[in-house]
């Protein structure tokens, strides 16, 4: 009988090593910022605000459109508190017709709606959607 280890330590640590190296990256890659810039800005009323930014998340993907309602009370540089929002819309419909009036948004979306949400308090949101 051989006076051997069953298994050696290479063949234990080399898998481990790899499951690490691949959750690091996979790690990384989820935590990769997106690019956002404002794309429209449209005052619902003296308070609020309807700001739309186009989103890139790299050169694969197309862009996408988020819907943020903002409370102006909160100051007016709307890019420092992105990451404190939630979009009420995503869409990828560039040519999205937006109309305020009276303090409602009127939306008429021709494309794909990712996600929409119409629970703000801010205003009202009236929605139409349509495929291409």
């Amino acid at each position: 009988m051989r006076k051997e280890r069953v298994f050696k330590k290479r063949y234990v640590l080399l898998p481990a090593l790899f499951f690490l190296a691949m959750f690091g990256l996979a790690f990384y890659f989820l935590s990769f910022p997106v690019g956002q810039e404002i794309y429209k800005n449209i005052e619902v009323n003296k308070s609020v605000s309807l700001y739309i930014t186009q989103v890139n998340a790299g050169a694969m993907t197309s862009f996408s459109y988020h819907y943020y309602l903002y409370d102006e009370k909160y100051g007016h540089d709307f890019m420092n508190h992105i990451d404190e929002l939630t979009p009420f819309m995503i869409t990828n419909d560039d040519n999205a017709i937006v109309a305020v009036k009276e303090g409602h948004i009127y939306l008429n979306v021709h494309g794909d709606i990712y996600s929409f949400r119409n629970t703000t308090s801010l205003a009202r949101v009236h929605l139409t959607a349509a495929p291409y």
